[in-house]
């Protein structure tokens, strides 16, 4: 059987990117600065100043379910998974463009609050949005580019950690991934069967249902005048990005298990559905938190209370571990979300 006649079910997602990649353009553009395969694209325009941009795409019924979401939040986490990349490149958000696939059914009233939630995101984050476009779908697809912009110096990479520097992530992580399970479960319940203080639920459903890019956390490097040494936002999954950034790194790393940072709402919220939050912490998506390599040195400049160090990178290339509490190591696996996995 031709391997290219197979289904793109099973390939992979990162399979599959190499491949089309491997199609492009080998031409090298002298004002490219980083390709495909990092959080966003980046390419130099005058002087120092780099340009970074980035597309995601949110569709229904795959990313967003209607019988959870509001209009509203389907707008919002459009731009903000967009606004994650850029962070997650070290850049500020500057303009966005919207491509908007919509039934002809849907209200107008619908549309408006949709768009609602992509502007107080964007504002949230001072973007302007400049453009689009809409034509019609069976369902609701909406697709976002931002363009961001940082000088080239400050510009951060997955690709330059060291042995050595310490793995750290902001925030918490697994709550939104918690959230998503509660908000299906709830769906599928009713409301009240499961039995939640309001403060425990609110918290892991809006962790899902409105990220918050961590922008905050990148002006306030700037302002300290530090970056890290690799970056990559916490969207397929902690460990999965840890792979990945170890992959571009051509580094090894160690996970710290009880070093995860998990919020007490989410530990409540997990106790309630009889699931483990580490696990979550460790395979859940959607989080969108930075996870950074940095030296010790940089780590020691920065807000305390803005980041956890959860372990290490390590000179062994590709062999990434996951160490317990009672000093167990064993090899973690690349756990999370994966577009084109195969189901068996």
């Amino acid at each position: 059987m031709n391997p290219n006649s197979q289904p793109v079910e099973g390939a992979g997602e990162f399979n599959l990117i190499r491949r089309l990649h491997g199609l492009l353009n080998d031409y090298a553009s002298p004002e490219l600065c980083v390709d495909i395969g990092d959080d966003a694209a980046a390419y130099r325009t005058h002087g120092n100043r780099v340009q970074v941009v980035t597309t995601d795409a949110l569709i229904e019924g795959y990313h967003f379910d209607l019988g959870f979401y509001t209009m509203e939040d389907i707008g919002y986490k459009a731009m903000a998974v967009n606004v994650s990349d850029i962070a997650a490149m070290n850049a500020k958000p500057r303009f966005a463009t919207v491509a908007l696939a919509i039934p002809g059914s849907l209200l107008i009233d619908q549309i408006e609050c949709l768009y609602g939630g992509l502007r107080i995101c964007a504002d949230t984050h001072g973007i302007q949005i400049v453009g689009g476009d809409t034509t019609r779908s069976p369902v609701i697809m909406l697709s976002v580019t931002v363009i961001g912009e940082v000088e080239e110096r400050d510009l951060v990479r997955r690709s330059g950690g060291k042995a050595g520097d310490l793995l750290c992530v902001t925030g918490t992580v697994g709550a939104a991934a918690l959230g998503l399970h509660l908000l299906r479960r709830e769906t599928e319940s009713g409301p009240g069967a499961i039995k939640l203080a309001e403060e425990a639920r609110s918290h892991v459903a809006h962790r899902h249902l409105r990220p918050e890019p961590r922008t905050d956390i990148v002006e306030d490097w700037k302002t300290r005048g530090v970056r890290p040494n690799a970056m990559i936002d916490i969207s397929d999954g902690l460990a999965a990005d840890v792979h990945q950034l170890c992959a571009a790194s051509g580094c090894g790393a160690v996970v710290r298990r009880p070093a995860l940072p998990v919020a007490e709402e989410m530990r409540i919220v997990a106790q309630a559905l009889a699931a483990d939050p580490l696990t979550y912490a460790l395979g859940g998506g959607d989080d969108y938190e930075l996870l950074f390599a940095a030296s010790a040195n940089t780590c020691r400049t920065l807000d305390p209370a803005s980041y956890t160090v959860i372990g290490e990178l390590t000179a062994e290339r590709g062999l990434i571990l996951l160490e317990d509490a009672d000093g167990t190591v064993l090899p973690l696996s690349r756990a999370g979300h994966d577009h084109f996995a195969s189901k068996d």
